[in-house]
């Protein structure tokens, strides 16, 4: 274990970029030649409750909303997942469902609706996305122009980003830091030559001495779980190849695959229950229902 936080597991994601002033300088560094600077950002609530009974409600990993009034949501996903850009989709636009209220009135609009944008932080090869930011929006198929710009999504894939010492910028910093940081002994100099005051606060809060006892224990315990998500994933293939006899191989597959990070979540949410912490919180960071944790 090094000296900082690993960013990939829930708490270390949550509880180093969950700060404003880091949030802003992360922002900044991906949407830069693609937004204007981002001068404020706000945390709202991660939760979207399903609008019908039949409907998936939606938990996002961090929210927040810029000094324009725009959207952005971002997420950590550390397993592969089939279809995963499907649920991306998903994602944006179960945001987009709430900015539009029942029975609206498009006539009546003054402006359109702020815009969405989705950050996917991938720590695991996905299926055809070969480098390391892939940016997508609604485009005109003929002309390739921006066909509505209300929405666009930035897929980064971490196993396909390396440093360039020799030509480092902020964006640059913010990937090596997603990637490496928890196995970093010490940051190199010229890091900070680059970086602004929310990298360098991120570098502070995310000093692993600087965590309070509790906070520590929290820590090793979302950090095993991202560990042992691999061998959950292989585990939860071969359950899923058993019960793919009976429902089909795929289906399968996918049951088992939830069943590990299902329990890995459980595991971790105990751990903070010993903690005292609070259900609510519970929930956030784990993704599990407060039924759910109050059963634990």
């Amino acid at each position: 274990m090094g000296k900082f936080i690993d960013l990939r597991c829930d708490f270390g994601f949550k509880y180093c970029m969950s700060d404003p002033i880091i949030m802003k300088s992360f922002l900044n560094a991906i949407l830069d030649g693609d937004e204007n600077t981002i001068t404020r950002v706000k945390f709202e609530n991660v939760e979207r409750t399903a609008t019908k009974k039949d409907r998936r409600g939606v938990i996002f990993d961090l929210l927040c909303t810029t000094n324009k009034g725009d959207s952005i949501l971002i997420e950590m996903q550390n397993s592969c997942q089939k279809y995963f850009k499907t649920r991306a989709n998903f994602y944006v636009y179960k945001l987009m469902d709430s900015k539009i209220k029942r029975g609206h009135s498009w006539r009546k609009m003054k402006k359109d609706i702020p815009k969405i944008i989705g950050i996917f932080i991938l720590g695991k090869n996905m299926s055809d996305i070969d480098k390391a930011v892939t940016r997508t929006a609604e485009c005109d198929l003929d002309t390739g122009k921006i066909f509505w710009d209300r929405h666009r999504k930035y897929f980064i894939s971490l196993p396909q980003f390396s440093l360039d010492a020799n030509n480092m910028t902020k964006r640059d910093i913010w990937f090596d830091f997603f990637k490496n940081l928890g196995r970093m002994e010490n940051i190199d100099p010229s890091v900070y030559e680059r970086a602004d005051e929310g990298l360098l606060r991120l570098i502070e809060k995310a000093k692993i001495g600087a965590l309070s006892e509790k906070e520590h224990r929290i820590y090793e315990a979302s950090l095993k779980a991202l560990e042992d998500e691999v061998d959950m994933e292989e585990a939860g293939y071969e359950r899923g190849l058993e019960e793919g006899r009976k429902e089909g191989l795929e289906e399968g597959e996918k049951i088992g695959v939830e069943k590990g990070r299902k329990n890995n979540s459980i595991q971790i949410a105990k751990e903070m229950k010993k903690e005292g912490m609070n259900p609510s919180l519970i929930a956030k960071l784990t993704k599990l229902s407060l039924d759910e944790i109050e059963t634990l």
